[in-house]
Parts: structure tokens; C-alpha cells; sequence
């Protein structure tokens, strides 16, 4: 015990240099039970505050739900029944793999802490990890592996701006922001590419700014297809840093162009069931949609229908696309991959590869922003949750 209480301690020292953020894991799934392997390190056992084991390199904890409470087992013995438990890593260099078995889902790796609360019908997952480990994770998740460090250096700062921003979206929860898609994509620990985790560090605590030093929306797409979209396009507010932009580095990338094929009758069906009584007096042969630069609204004499609720009724890759007849059939020819509002992951890493800095990349993505130190903005620009 003597022991554990030293290496306690220690833990707490190192802590206290750390800058740490709460993730919730798996949070698209209700997790009954889990196994958390010990993949580096060494970890403390803490339930309910009381240090009650440590673990080395290749242990195993087996995580139950039942009844209000998480059962906590290894190899030897039966810890009992737990509202909360934690591992907590003794060094900067712990990591931990987690693979959910009920349901079952995919393991991952991830770095530092865990902490896993007790609810009424299943278990909360979270990780809680040094800010800029989470980023590189994020950063890996949301752009891969294989770009230049000047994109990764322009990624990170949006993927930093946005985490920042939105560090209270989960306090009701009991943690800051989930590994998903609603907050950012988050597998775990970056593993693929060192040199994320070098752009982010390179970058420390670097966010965008509006000029009234709020924190930007700092979203970002796949490809825009060769331009930008505005974001009153798609949202029902405006911000004069998400303009639309002429973005030829987009173009000759792997997600610029897609393919589609839909119905003549179905297209026909689909605009009169939203309204567009149009179709009816409308010769057939206009009733194609054509964008040379992206459009707000497909009109129809005195009917319109946005592009974006287009894409998502039918699930195109993007709202940037030409119609052509093709007998009873009509050819989607599409451009770009997501929303287009923001930065072009695509457009940004061929510019990186052209040479362009990570201040070019943003300057040219973002209209009229702010590339500063996060700790030098107004409390008023930060979230209300201690950071």
C-alpha cells in the first residue's frame, strides 16, 4: 500500500503540468461491458477515490454493468461493484487499449487516463487525455496519416479552435466533448504519423480569431469541388469569415469528382412531393439542375428547393453538381466531397505540397481571421468550463 500511496503522488506531480480534457468514448453506443488491456505504463486502480491495485504492461480489467454499477474484474480477483472507477496512468507514457464487448464494437488505443461512471442502463467511457495528445488523435481521425506538416499544421489549429470552442457542449454529460462526428472524430491515439503530434506541438495553443476576437467556426470538408460555399448557403445565420472561395487546389484531387444515376420519374416524383408544382407546366427538358459556381436554390419559375436539402434526400456527396438526361434515367456528374464551407482538406494538403504555409493555407480558407494564442483572448471569447 505504501507503495501505491508514493506512486499516487507521483502521478499528482505530474498531473499538475499537464493540460487535460474529458472525451467521451464510444458515445454512439450504450457499453455494458468492456476490456481495457494495459498496452504501456503503468496504471493506478482508483474506485471511488481509493487506490485499490495497480496494473502493469499486459494486464487486463473486465468492466460489467449491473444493476446501477460497473463490476470490476481482472485475472485474480473481484474488486466489486463501483459507481466510479479510474486508471490512472503513473507517467506521461501510458496508453491503454478499450474494446467494448457488449455491444461489441472495435478496440482502440488511447493515451493517459480512463474514467468509466456508472448509469442507469450502461457505462460512460472517458478518456481523459492531454489536450494536445486529443488533437493529434483528432487530427489523425479527421485527415489521415499521409500529408504534408504544414497541412497538418493548418489542420490542428482548426481542430484546436473547434475543441476549444466547444469545450462545454458535454457538461451536462459529465464530460467535455465526445469522439464523434457531433464534436470532431476522435479513434484514439494518433499512431500513424509522428510528425502530427510535432505540427501541433510547433503550433501551441495557436486558434483562429474573427476580428472581434471570438473563436471562429472553424469547420472544415473533404473537397469543395473546385469553390467554397457560403455559409448562409447551408446555415441560416452568416459570418463574413466563411465566404465562398474559388479554390483551384481542389481540383485533380481524389474526392473532386463523383458519379451518380437516379430516375427520371423519381427526380420528377421527388420535386412535386417538395412543393414544386412547377414540374407540371415545365417542359421536361429544364427540369435538370446546371451550376457553372455553386447555387443556393435549384429554381423552377416561382418554386425553389435548397441545394443542400437536394444532397441529403439523396444522399450525394455534395450539394455542387450538374444533371444530365440519360434516356429514363438522369447522370448526377458531381464535384467535391462534404458541406464546402470552411477548409478544403484536399485543397489545403495540395497546397502544402506546393509549398504554402500553414498562415497561407487558413488566410486563404478564411476570410479576414485572426491567428493568435488562445491565451491571449478576452474570457468572454472562452467557454465558461475551466480549461
Amino acid at each position: 500500500m505504501r507503495i501505491l500511496i508514493v506512486l499516487f503522488i507521483a502521478f499528482q506531480l505530474f498531473e499538475a503540468g499537464a493540460q487535460p480534457v474529458q472525451v467521451g468514448l464510444y458515445q454512439d453506443q450504450l457499453v455494458n461491458s468492456a476490456v481495457v488491456y494495459s498496452s504501456s505504463g503503468s496504471f493506478l486502480l482508483v474506485a471511488e477515490g481509493v487506490v485499490v491495485s495497480r496494473l502493469g504492461e499486459g494486464d487486463i480489467l473486465y468492466l460489467t454493468h449491473e444493476e446501477g454499477r460497473v463490476k470490476v474484474l481482472d485475472s485474480e480477483r473481484d474488486f466489486g461493484y463501483f459507481q466510479t472507477i479510474e486508471l490512472r496512468g503513473i507517467s506521461s507514457e501510458c496508453v491503454f487499449r478499450v474494446r467494448p464487448i457488449q455491444p461489441e464494437q472495435e478496440s482502440r488505443m488511447y493515451d493517459d487516463n480512463l474514467i468509466v461512471k456508472a448509469e442507469d442502463r450502461f457505462m460512460t467511457l472517458i478518456n481523459e487525455v492531454d489536450f494536445d495528445k486529443y488533437l493529434a488523435g483528432v487530427v489523425e481521425s479527421e485527415a489521415g496519416p499521409n500529408a504534408d506538416k504544414e497541412f497538418y499544421k493548418a489542420q490542428s489549429i482548426l481542430c484546436r479552435t473547434f475543441a476549444i470552442k466547444n469545450l462545454d457542449r458535454h457538461k451536462s454529460e459529465g464530460f467535455s466533448l465526445c469522439d464523434g462526428t457531433h464534436c470532431q472524430a476522435y479513434k484514439g491515439k494518433s499512431v500513424y504519423n509522428p510528425e502530427i503530434l510535432e505540427a501541433i506541438l510547433e503550433t501551441s495553443g495557436m486558434v483562429l480569431a474573427d476580428y472581434n476576437y471570438k473563436l471562429i467556426t472553424a469547420v472544415y470538408h473533404s473537397n469543395s469541388g473546385g469553390q467554397t460555399q457560403r455559409a448562409s448557403d447551408v446555415w441560416l445565420t452568416d459570418t463574413e469569415y466563411l465566404q465562398s472561395v474559388i479554390d483551384p487546389y481542389s481540383l485533380h484531387q481524389s474526392n473532386a469528382k463523383w458519379r451518380d444515376t437516379i430516375s427520371f420519374g423519381d427526380w420528377k416524383s421527388y420535386l412535386l412531393k417538395n412543393g414544386m408544382k412547377s414540374v407540371i407546366k415545365i417542359p421536361d427538358e429544364i427540369i435538370y439542375v446546371e451550376q457553372m459556381r455553386r447555387k443556393k436554390y435549384f429554381i423552377l419559375d416561382k418554386d425553389s428547393i435548397r441545394m443542400t436539402k437536394i444532397r441529403e434526400d439523396w444522399g450525394f456527396r455534395s450539394s455542387f453538381f450538374d444533371m444530365f438526361p440519360d434516356g429514363d434515367s438522369i447522370l448526377i456528374w458531381g464535384k467535391g466531397y462534404g458541406h464546402g464551407i470552411g477548409m478544403s482538406q484536399e485543397g489545403a494538403m495540395k497546397m502544402a505540397r506546393d509549398d504554402f504555409a500553414y498562415q497561407d493555407i487558413l488566410q486563404f480558407y478564411f476570410h479576414e481571421v485572426r491567428l493568435m494564442d488562445y491565451r491571449d483572448l478576452p474570457a468572454s471569447s472562452l467557454p465558461l468550463v475551466k480549461f
